[in-house]
C-alpha cells in the first residue's frame, strides 16, 4: 500500500477544500494518507485586524520563523510521496509552513522524497513557489508536481474581495456587487479530482517524469502575463519595505506601528494605480516580446530552478 504525508496550514478552510477534492481519488483507491496540520503556538486570527494583517508582512517576506505546536506525527515513518499545501502571503510562503521548512523534522521527513505542492491563493504565487523550490532543494527533496487554485477574477476585483475576506470574513458577494472570493466551485468539483487522478497514476508507478506536464495540460497552473510583471516589481520592492518596517522593531512592536500603517495604505494604493498600467503593458508585451513572455510562462509552469 502506498503511503503519503500531507503537510498543510489552513486558516480559513479554503485550502482544506482544495486538498479534500484533489486527494479524493487517492483516498478512494486506498492510499494511506497521514495529515500533519502545522499550527503556530500563537494562532493567527481570522478575520485579521488591519494592523495584524500588515504587521506580519516583514516576517513573511524575510522568512522569519515562528514557534510551532509539537508535531503529531512519527518522523521515522517512511512515505512514498509528500504533499505540501500552503498559501502565499505577500508573495512569499505563509509563515507557518515556512517555519516548518526550517525545522529538523522537515529535514528528516523530506530528505530524498518526491514532493507535490498545492497552493490556494488570490492570484500571485510565483515568487512564493520559487522560495519553496529553494527550501526543497536545501532539504534534498525533489519537487515533482505543483497545483494552483486561484481566484480568476480581474486583479482589481480580487484585490477588493480578498481584503473583504481576510479583514472582514466576507467570502460571499461583497456589497452585493463583487463576486465571491476565491477559486470556483467548478474548479473543486471538476478539475481537482482530475489532478488527483494524475497524482494517483504516477504514485502507483513511482515515476513522476511527465506528471507536471500532465497537470499543466489539465489547467493546474495559472499564470497571467500581467501578474508576471506585477510580481517582478513586488519581488524587488517587498524586501526593501520589509526591512524598513523591521528596523523599528519585531512583530507586534508598538514602535513600528506607524510604518506598518503607512505600508497598509501604500500597498493597496500602489496596486490600484499600477494594475491598469501594467495590464496595458502586459497586453503589449506578448506582441513586442513574445519569446521572453513565453519563456517566463514555461519556466514558472515547471518545477526546476534557474
Amino acid at each position: 500500500m502506498k503511503k503519503i504525508l500531507v503537510i498543510y496550514y489552513t486558516q480559513t478552510g479554503q485550502l482544506q477544500s482544495a486538498l479534500k477534492s484533489t486527494l479524493a481519488p487517492l483516498e478512494k483507491a486506498g492510499v494511506s494518507i497521514d495529515y500533519l496540520h502545522i499550527k503556530p503556538k500563537k494562532a493567527y486570527p481570522y478575520p485579521w485586524s488591519y494592523m495584524e494583517f500588515f504587521d506580519i508582512f516583514p516576517e513573511t517576506v524575510n522568512g522569519t520563523p515562528t514557534e510551532l505546536e509539537p508535531f503529531s506525527i512519527n518522523t521515522d515513518t517512511t512515505y512514498d510521496l509528500v504533499v505540501i499545501a500552503y498559501q502565499p502571503w505577500f508573495l512569499s510562503i505563509c509563515v507557518p509552513i515556512n517555519s516548518f521548512l526550517q525545522t529538523d523534522e522537515a529535514k528528516k521527513l523530506l530528505k530524498d522524497k518526491p514532493v507535490v505542492t498545492i497552493l490556494a491563493c488570490r492570484n500571485m504565487w510565483l515568487n512564493g513557489q520559487e522560495k519553496m523550490k529553494l527550501h526543497l532543494k536545501n532539504l534534498h527533496a525533489k519537487l515533482v508536481g505543483n497545483i494552483t487554485f486561484v481566484d480568476k477574477s480581474a486583479n482589481l476585483v480580487s484585490l477588493v474581495t480578498v481584503l473583504a475576506f481576510v479583514l472582514a470574513g466576507k467570502k460571499e458577494k461583497f456589497l452585493g456587487i463583487f463576486p465571491k472570493y476565491g477559486f470556483s466551485d467548478k474548479d473543486l468539483q471538476e478539475l481537482a479530482p482530475k489532478f488527483g487522478d494524475v497524482l494517483l497514476k504516477h504514485l502507483e508507478k513511482a515515476d513522476y517524469e511527465t506528471q507536471q506536464q500532465e497537470l499543466v495540460e489539465l489547467g493546474a497552473v495559472n499564470i497571467k502575463s500581467s501578474l508576471l510583471l506585477m510580481e517582478a516589481r513586488g519581488r524587488d520592492l517587498f524586501p526593501l519595505y520589509a526591512n524598513y518596517i523591521s528596523k523599528k522593531g519585531t512583530a507586534g512592536s508598538a514602535d513600528r506601528r506607524t510604518r506598518v500603517r503607512i505600508f497598509g495604505i501604500v500597498l493597496p494604493t500602489a496596486i490600484l494605480i499600477l494594475s491598469p498600467i501594467i495590464t496595458i503593458i502586459s497586453r503589449l508585451a506578448p506582441i513586442l516580446f513574445p519569446k521572453k513572455i513565453r519563456k517566463e510562462i514555461e519556466y514558472y509552469s515547471q518545477n526546476s530552478m534557474r
